[in-house]
């Protein structure tokens, strides 16, 4: 079962070093810590730990300023060498798991490509719904779960 680790100096070159040959969804490590360390106000970045080894990183989000307020999360990725060894699929378990134990919202918000057929139905496994499409661009569906 894996397990999230918040990012820090301990394991940051770890994490920087997770490999991805396809952009196409999701940045590279780089800039998926960047984009946690810019909206480090409501954003923290995790390791995706599957007991010492990190196999994916994710932006985790609290949304306290949206009118319904809700939890997010975003850039979810596995690296290369553990595709398809079902770490998505336990990453979200985990992630689902932290926002229930914290109790601060009642749904989890996420925005996904609507081409990106592979997470919509990861997302729709774990009972996400499509709620709409995204107000910044329309390409990404809007899909939320009650906790």
């Amino acid at each position: 079962m894996v397990e999230l680790r918040e990012v820090n100096q301990a394991n940051f070159n770890d994490c920087v070093a997770l490999e991805r040959k396809s952009s196409l969804y999701v940045g590279g490590a780089a800039d998926i810590l960047a984009q946690a360390y810019i909206f480090r106000q409501n954003s923290t970045a995790y390791a995706i730990c599957d007991k010492d080894t990190i196999v994916g990183l994710v932006i985790v989000r609290d949304r306290p300023e949206a009118d319904n307020r809700y939890y997010s999360f975003t850039e979810l990725f596995v690296a290369d060498d553990f595709l398809g060894k079902g770490y998505g699929n336990q990453a979200v378990e985990a992630i689902l798991r932290k926002f229930r134990a914290e109790g601060l919202r009642n749904q989890v918000e996420i925005q996904v490509h609507s081409s990106n057929q592979i997470a919509k139905k990861l997302y729709e496994n774990h009972g996400f719904v499509k709620v709409g499409a995204a107000e910044w661009d329309e390409g990404f569906d809007v899909m939320r779960v009650e906790l």
